[in-house]
């Protein structure tokens, strides 16, 4: 170990209280992360994570004091208040990703696999088949890409423009209009690329009621069934190179949903 790394330890021993609300807030962003939030990974590697990330914040010198009431009331309120900031940039985060599940949810109610769901671990609720499709096309997008990059320097940012202790989190009206702004995109996005394979069925059963009223002997479940299946299939086959878009699209809103969360919660 060289000379820099045993002062930065030694640094981090005299200042153990500063160093542990960075590591609260950073606890709290890693909790909810897409990929490795959840139960998701290792516990012990995801606290370890957190502890080199918050050194890492420690020795660059963001954070260098921290002012607070001299009692174990005060500094639990400032404990949990740094949990919060860090939970609600990472929410943010696994809420938007969460908007293909919607969007499968609604895919696979029309193709008619919505009886076929498949259990998440880290919701620890049954999901869509199409959506678990949807979900790890873009977790991998969004690690190919990096954009783990730029959700993690958004953290260490955090530290400069809401330094510990400062953030406005109760009785922040800009901070629940943004949450109710955050549900309105989730619903927005999640009918916009679901609405592809929503309008095939649409035809589809049109098609089918014209049919049935020309052959009203037609056994129109035996018929129908198969037929949406395939044309679902079929429409979601030709939308698969559209996920590279939905991604992005998720990407942009991740971005502009975390930087205006973090200038509401600027006092």
């Amino acid at each position: 170990m060289n000379l820099d790394n045993a002062q930065i330890l030694i640094d981090i021993f005299n200042n153990v209280d500063l160093y542990m609300l960075i590591f609260v807030r950073m606890i709290g962003f890693i909790i909810f992360m897409p990929v490795i939030g959840g139960n998701n990974g290792i516990a012990m590697v995801k606290i370890g994570l957190a502890m080199a990330l918050s050194g890492i914040i420690f020795a660059s010198g963001n954070v260098t004091e921290v002012v607070y009431v001299n009692s174990i009331m005060g500094y639990f309120m400032l404990i949990l208040k740094e949990f919060f900031v860090g939970a609600i940039i990472s929410y943010i985060v696994f809420f938007v990703f969460n908007t293909v599940y919607f969007t499968g949810h609604m895919t696979d109610q029309q193709i008619g696999y919505s009886m076929a769901n498949i259990f998440d671990p880290m919701t620890n609720t049954q999901v869509p088949i199409t959506g678990n499709l949807y979900y790890f096309a873009i977790c991998a997008l969004f690690i190919i890409n990096r954009g783990h990059h730029m959700v993690i320097s958004t953290i260490f940012y955090s530290y400069k423009s809401l330094p510990i202790g400062k953030a406005y989190i109760l009785g922040n009206d800009g901070l629940i209009f943004g949450i109710i702004n955050i549900m309105v995109e989730f619903f927005k996005i999640g009918f916009l690329f679901a609405l592809p394979i929503i309008g095939t069925i649409l035809v589809m059963d049109i098609t089918l009621g014209v049919l049935v009223r020309a052959v009203p002997k037609m056994n129109v479940f035996a018929v129908g069934m198969p037929l949406k299946v395939i044309a679902g299939l079929a429409a979601l086959w030709i939308i698969i190179p559209v996920i590279s878009e939905m991604y992005y699209t998720i990407y942009n809103l991740i971005s502009e949903l975390i930087l205006n969360s973090i200038k509401v919660m600027i006092p």
